[in-house]
């Protein structure tokens, strides 16, 4: 192997919507400009780590919603590290068809974009080859390397990286998206797998298959740190590690209400969970038994406490609380069940049979009312 560095990066989802994380208006419009920001970042560390690849796993854009002026931004970018050789793997998200900005656009001589079918492009000055294949739609049910990309025996004493969009060990039969099984990979002899497409950082078989994940968020299913995978390729090894990116991080809070007498108990408790997020997305869930005559307005909290981070959705998964004594004296089938259940629940010391009995009264009476509602 030669010496060198590598930066792997990939799903920034440049020009993304933010539909599913609720972001509108300018939030959403201030988060693109986030993810262009982001990029930068990323050039900046390629500058940093005098990196001499730069490796992008796919969807480095949105097709459906990308601007030109976005695409132009990317290849000014990459502009300023003419010296370094950058190997795109086009996705599911910005697959390389005719009227992609891969296909119209002039891009610099330092970047490869990998159409359709495997290849392997060889680097002597880094006594590396560097293999990929990229998605020529927003489908691929069938793995693009069952017949390679497999560097010749002429490669034998260079390093071996792979950068590729896919799903590695899908479980459904019929995955949509580059489906490609991890033995199989590491079958194949790459000293390195740059994967994309999960945006979380994960690792198969030996560690060397790699999914990078997104440097930015983009939704509440993609909590914690966020960044990329800087490489050092010497003494025919390869050492990795994680650097952090992410501007923002996603987080998703439950909050118990059951017991709580207001809306000011509610949203002083919502406030204490909100120490500390001033530049995170934030989603409280409201969750356990509120009093029968307890309104959540959800609006009104929300225009109350958006001032503590960047942006706030709340969601009540609350359910109406139950007057047992009221209940209890009912001459039917739902006052018998809550006076048999009262019993058990006071004939019992037993902390976690009496917890146990309680979930066993309430859900009784939710299906009653579920019941009584049909």
């Amino acid at each position: 192997m030669g010496e060198y560095t590598f930066i792997h990066c990939g799903d920034i989802h440049l020009d993304a919507r933010f539909m599913a994380s609720g972001l509108t208006g300018d939030k959403a419009k201030a988060r693109r400009q986030e993810l262009r920001d982001t990029f930068a970042g990323i050039i900046d560390e390629v500058i940093g780590q005098k990196a001499q690849l730069l490796l992008i796993s796919g969807d480095l854009f949105e097709h459906d919603y990308v601007r030109k002026d976005t695409a132009e931004f990317v290849i000014n970018q990459f502009k300023r590290i003419p010296e370094v050789k950058i190997f795109i793997s086009p996705g599911n998200h910005d697959p390389y068809v005719s009227n992609s900005y891969y296909a119209m656009l002039d891009w610099p001589p330092n970047v490869h974009i990998f159409t359709g079918a495997p290849e392997c492009v060889p680097l002597p000055d880094c006594h590396a080859v560097i293999c990929g294949a990229g998605f020529t739609g927003p489908h691929q049910y069938e793995s693009m390397l069952q017949h390679g990309p497999i560097p010749g025996d002429e490669y034998s004493s260079f390093s071996k990286i792979l950068v590729v969009h896919g799903t590695v060990d899908s479980i459904g039969d019929e995955c949509p998206y580059h489906p490609i099984n991890s033995k199989e990979l590491s079958g194949y002899g790459f000293d390195y797998v740059a994967l994309g497409h999960f945006h979380k950082t994960a690792r198969y078989m030996d560690g060397s298959i790699v999914y990078c994940g997104s440097p930015e968020p983009l939704g509440f299913d993609e909590p914690g740190e966020h960044g990329v995978i800087v490489g050092k390729v010497s003494d025919n090894r390869i050492e990795t590690r994680f650097i952090k990116m992410h501007k923002r991080e996603y987080v998703t809070k439950e909050i118990d209400i059951s017991g709580m007498t207001g809306m000011e108990e509610v949203e002083q408790t919502i406030r204490g969970q909100l120490e500390g997020q001033a530049e995170n997305i934030v989603r409280i869930v409201l969750a356990g038994r509120k009093k029968r005559d307890m309104e959540i307005d959800v609006d009104l909290i929300v225009s109350r406490q958006q001032t503590y981070c960047y942006y706030l959705k709340i969601i009540d998964r609350t359910s109406p609380d139950y007057q047992f004594d009221a209940l209890s004296k009912q001459h039917n089938l739902k006052g018998v069940f809550v006076r048999k259940m009262l019993e058990e629940v006071n004939g019992t010391r037993d902390e976690e049979k009496r917890k146990n009995l309680y979930k066993a009264l309430y859900m009784g009476l939710d299906a009653l009312e579920f019941y009584n509602g049909r």
